[in-house]
């Protein structure tokens, strides 16, 4: 393996379930920078809601953000971003007129949300885990489709969280007939989030390997839900966690141990020492 730039999903992957960077995944990941890897921080979160920690981190001097429809470099500096068309929000607003949802909205790095979810958190199911950086990282607001129409033209992305999978997932099908121009995925069970269509992890890995002259054969990349399937995909090496969803699992060439199981440092000892790629698991 040639690997120069390794992605790095961060919740359910990076991270350990308790929200935090564990101190080997964290040497594992400077490792590989002092070894010349790139290394790009690749989540669903938005920009002002990263982990210190990762940010910090000696290597890690891209940030993919919002599932791709942003990217950040190091100092902070948004490089690209690909924001959702107006078209598409106004149809989205549409199309969801009759369902009371609770709504979120990435804009500019930075998330609001339903104060219905900020205040209960758990009610929607969130981990208690995650409540702390659910209601630190968040605006809340009363009317939040007033808030995704007013800022129609700059969103970055749009999701809704909903405990109730049939309600979740009757919804899900009803836009994915009708929107267009719009990529619909999910980074965790109860929630359905919504970016251009040019707005992907896998469009931004693209992006970046352009920027700094890398072909997506020198590539490895890492997840563990389906937004992160394109991604590992794309990759010359693909990889989930244990702990992935099963598209996550199909796209990859290798499963490694959970994110609570450090599995990100399995993957770059493989790098680093050019191990065998153990066969993927059926």
């Amino acid at each position: 393996m040639d690997i120069k730039l390794l992605a790095l999903d961060l919740d359910g992957t990076a991270l350990h379930s308790n929200n935090t960077l564990s101190p080997a995944v964290a040497e594992a990941i400077e490792s590989a920078a002092e070894n010349g890897i790139e290394i790009v921080a690749a989540s669903g979160r938005p920009y002002g809601s990263m982990p210190s920690d990762v940010l910090h981190l000696r290597g890690v001097n891209y940030v993919i953000s919002s599932n791709g429809a942003a990217i950040h470099d190091r100092t902070g500096r948004r490089i690209h971003e690909t924001p959702l068309r107006e078209s598409a929000v106004l149809q989205l607003l549409a199309l969801t007129a009759d369902v009371d949802l609770i709504w979120e909205a990435f804009l500019d790095g930075e998330t609001y949300t339903d104060n219905r979810y900020l205040c209960d958190p758990i009610k929607y199911g969130c981990t208690p885990a995650y409540v702390s950086y659910v209601q630190g990282s968040r605006g809340g607001l009363n009317d939040m489709r007033r808030y995704i129409y007013e800022n129609r033209c700059r969103l970055d992305s749009v999701e809704y969280v909903c405990p109730d999978k049939a309600l979740r997932e009757s919804v899900r099908k009803r836009l994915e007939q009708h929107l267009q121009n719009v990529y619909i995925t999910s980074s965790s069970a109860n929630f359905v989030e919504f970016m251009d269509e040019n707005a992907t992890k896998s469009a931004a890995l693209r992006r970046l390997c352009d920027l700094l002259s890398v072909t997506l054969s020198q590539t490895a990349a890492c997840g563990n839900a389906d937004n992160d399937a394109d991604m590992i995909a794309c990759a010359g090496l693909g990889a989930a966690v244990a702990n992935a969803s099963e598209s996550c699992k199909r796209a990859a060439d290798v499963i490694l141990p959970s994110n609570n199981d450090d599995g990100v440092v399995t993957l770059i000892d493989l790098i680093l020492n050019n191990n065998t790629i153990p066969p993927k698991a059926v």
